[in-house]
């Protein structure tokens, strides 16, 4: 429990501020005593250094013979009366040699020997003591000591007055200070003690929380009770924990995505494999089933692949390696690669470029990347669009970027297809077209690229009508050394 305590962030705010308020409380009661003491010494200190200066001035007739020993005595105790205090004149064994009140021949008393050494040594000041007066009654006295010649020898003046009334003054003032203070403290103590508790209450729900999440728990979320930084960070946390819900629900979804496109696959190839090795398939059958199983691994490749890519892509490990390309030029090799699958599927495309005089566009992008993008899109349209239709790729730039633009006529997509096509595995309604062979994972993969590259798609789509594919990169402006592109054919 005590070593709890000593960990716990409330009490060491507490402890700590607590503690400064007790060193400020102390340091202003240290101040108000001496000041309010000083103000009240302040007269009598005046008084008897006063006094302290008619003494030296009878001594300096005493030591020149002038005055006698008689009138000596008479004038300090002239000077005693005019304070209501004594004078005394001690000498260097601490005996009263002449004083205003009948002291002569006593020795000072014992709490005064640490002045009479200190005024030995030349040094005059104030302080304050008891003196007694019989056995036992004592006064409360201040006094002034400093060093005197008398008979030739180093000697002490002490003037005493009585200090009573201002030490009971100084007792007030300081029950004045000191109780005020104390319920200050007592009250300051309570606020502290509520703050802190304040303070710490949300990071304990914070710790709380934190604790159940990494548990597995992603229902609990902490109280915001305040719009300052504690309530800031709490609806921080709060955010967090949704986003960690977020991916957390899209990790189960990835894994039963990838589960469901893993199995159908190899549950094809296992009974396949199972019904030739049983002889349900007729030997001369072989052939045709083998091609399903070959055109399954394939699949399987190919979803391998994707994973694998996208991977790479959302980690960023070595994915980008820019420089400046002729976009135009890039885009007529993946036509050109993709001119069989067109013409397989009797598709027109229609290829519509900037005109020839125009500056060569030039954009600072990985060629393979960019390669892997336009070859995506346009194997999406060629999936989707069915045989006869049409595919065109308008290609252009402005002052500040590179547009590219694909249209086909294929089956399009409704508004709830739009909002899902960059999802994970999302594939398009099949009952609307012809099966296709994809996994679910190109579009995913051409948002991360083209956003990795600096560059924004966005798509629009009406069922039964087409898609239309638009994206665009910023232009690298050292197009220096690069010549413009041939012109492509419009018509493939």
């Amino acid at each position: 429990m005590l070593k709890r305590l000593r960990r716990s962030l409330y009490l060491k705010l507490f402890l700590s501020f607590l503690a400064t308020c007790v060193l400020f409380f102390v340091a202003l009661a240290v101040f108000w005593n001496f000041y309010f003491s000083d103000l009240f010494y302040k007269e009598k200190k005046a008084l008897l250094l006063e006094r302290a200066g008619e003494v030296n001035k009878l001594l300096t007739p005493l030591q020149e013979g002038v005055m006698s020993i008689r009138e000596l005595r008479l004038g300090i105790r002239i000077l005693g009366r005019s304070f209501n205090g004594q004078v005394w004149l001690v000498d260097q064994r601490g005996t009263v040699l002449y004083s205003s009140f009948e002291r002569e021949g006593l020795v000072i008393p014992k709490n005064m020997d640490s002045l009479f050494l200190e005024a030995l040594r030349n040094k005059s000041g104030y302080s304050t003591a008891l003196i007694p007066h019989g056995d036992s009654t004592s006064e409360h006295v201040l006094i002034y000591y400093t060093p005197i010649m008398l008979n030739d020898r180093d000697s002490v003046m002490f003037l005493l007055t009585p200090a009573d009334d201002i030490s009971e003054a100084v007792r007030a003032v300081r029950w004045n200070i000191v109780v005020p203070l104390m319920f200050s403290l007592l009250a300051v103590g309570l606020i502290l003690f509520t703050l802190s508790r304040k303070l710490a209450r949300p990071l304990q729900q914070m710790n709380s929380t934190a604790v159940a999440i990494a548990e597995g728990d992603f229902s609990k979320r902490v109280p915001i009770v305040s719009n300052d930084e504690i309530g800031q960070l709490a609806s921080s946390f709060n955010m967090m924990v949704d986003q960690l819900e977020m991916w957390e629900d899209s990790r189960k979804d990835f894994l039963a995505n990838v589960s469901h496109e893993l199995r159908s696959p190899l549950t094809t190839l296992r009974g396949f494999i199972a019904a030739m090795n049983d002889g349900v398939i007729p030997a001369g059958k072989y052939p045709h089933y083998l091609k399903i199983c070959d055109y399954e691994v394939q699949r399987l490749q190919r979803l391998v692949s994707d994973l694998l890519d996208l991977a790479r892509i959302q980690n960023g490990t070595d994915v980008f390696h820019p420089e400046p390309i002729h976009v135009l030029a890039k885009t007529e090799e993946v036509l050109d690669w993709l001119l069989p699958s067109f013409q397989s599927k009797k598709l027109r495309v229609h290829v519509r470029l900037p005109h020839p005089g125009n500056p060569p566009i030039v954009c600072l992008l990985d060629p393979d990347r960019y390669a892997q993008i336009v070859q995506n899109l346009l194997y999406n349209a060629i999936q989707f669009t069915p045989a006869g239709g049409e595919i065109t790729v308008e290609l252009d730039a402005d002052a500040n970027q590179f547009m590219f633009t694909l249209r086909d006529t294929g089956i399009g997509m409704s508004d709830d297809e739009m909002q899902r096509i960059w999802d994970r595995f999302f594939k398009a309604d099949r009952s609307r077209g012809e099966r296709t062979d994809g996994t679910g994972l190109g579009l995913t993969i051409v948002k991360h690229l083209v956003s990795g590259m600096r560059g924004h798609i966005e798509v629009e789509s009406e069922l039964g009508v087409g898609t239309q594919f638009r994206l665009s990169f910023p232009l690298y402006t050292m197009t220096s050394g690069l010549e413009p592109a041939q012109p492509h054919d419009p018509a493939v």
